[in-house]
C-alpha cells in the first residue's frame, strides 16, 4: 500500500512515516505548503492521510480538491479535533475515514486497511458522535415531505446501498448476496451515479439521512 501523509508538523510526519514503513507500507510526505494535487499525481498513492488544520492550507478544502480530481482515491483525515462538526463536514466532503492523532498505532494500521477496502474508518471515541449526527438529518418542511431519492434504484441496488450504510465492505456484501466482488463494484458505481454522489461515504450518509437502513441481518 502506498500512503501519502500530509501534515504541517515535520516531527509527526517523520514518526508516522517510520511507523508505516515498519509495517511494509510505502510512504511519501507533504505539508500545508506543498501542492498536494501535484504530490498525488506524482506519487500515485492508494490512500491519503490528511491533517485537518494546517497553517498553509485548509485540510477540508484540500480534501474537496482531492475528491474532485481523484474521486476513487480514499482520503482519511488524521487530526486532533474531536468536534462533531469537523467529523461530519469531512465525511460529507468525501473522506473515507476520520482518525485521531492519539489513536493506538495498531488501530491506525487496521483502519487504513479498512479504508482501502471501502469501509468507513472512524476513531473509536467518535463512533457514538457519528451515530448521533447521522440520527439528526437537516430539518424538513412537515407539510412538504421529500420525494424518494432512491426511486431510481433497482431492488438489488437498494439492498446494496443499505449494506453500505451499515458499513459492510464489498467482500462482505458479495458473500452475503452470493455474487462476485466485481459485480458488487458495478452495482456500487450504478448507485453512486443514480444518487449523484461521488463516494461510498456520501451514499451511506444519504441513506442514513433518509432512513434507509437494514431491517434485518443477513
Amino acid at each position: 500500500m502506498r500512503i501519502l501523509i500530509v501534515d504541517d508538523h515535520q516531527l509527526f510526519r517523520v514518526a508516522l512515516q517510520e511507523l508505516l514503513s515498519a509495517q511494509g507500507l510505502t510512504t511519501e510526505t507533504g505539508s500545508g505548503e506543498d501542492d498536494i494535487l501535484a504530490l498525488v499525481a506524482s506519487f500515485e498513492p492508494d490512500l491519503v492521510l490528511l491533517d485537518l488544520r494546517m497553517p498553509g492550507q485548509d485540510g477540508l478544502a484540500v480534501l474537496r480538491q482531492i475528491h474532485h480530481s481523484h474521486p476513487a482515491l480514499p482520503v482519511v483525515m488524521l487530526t486532533g479535533s474531536e468536534e462533531e462538526r469537523d467529523l461530519f463536514d469531512c465525511l460529507r466532503a468525501g473522506a473515507q475515514g476520520y482518525l485521531l492523532k492519539h489513536n493506538d498505532p495498531e488501530y491506525l494500521i487496521s483502519a487504513l486497511h479498512q479504508a482501502t477496502d471501502g469501509k468507513i474508518a472512524v476513531a473509536p471515541e467518535l463512533t457514538d458522535t457519528l451515530a448521533r449526527a447521522l440520527g439528526q438529518p437537516p430539518g424538513q418542511h412537515p407539510d412538504r415531505p421529500p420525494s424518494d431519492p432512491f426511486a431510481a434504484l433497482t431492488p438489488r441496488e437498494r439492498d446494496i446501498l443499505e449494506r453500505l450504510a451499515a458499513g459492510e465492505s464489498n467482500k462482505v456484501i458479495a458473500r452475503h448476496l452470493g455474487i462476485s466482488d466485481g459485480t458488487v463494484k458495478l452495482h456500487v458505481k450504478a448507485v453512486l451515479r443514480k444518487l449523484g454522489v461521488h463516494s461510498r461515504v456520501e451514499a451511506a450518509i444519504k441513506a442514513v439521512d433518509f432512513g434507509l437502513t437494514r431491517r434485518g441481518a443477513g
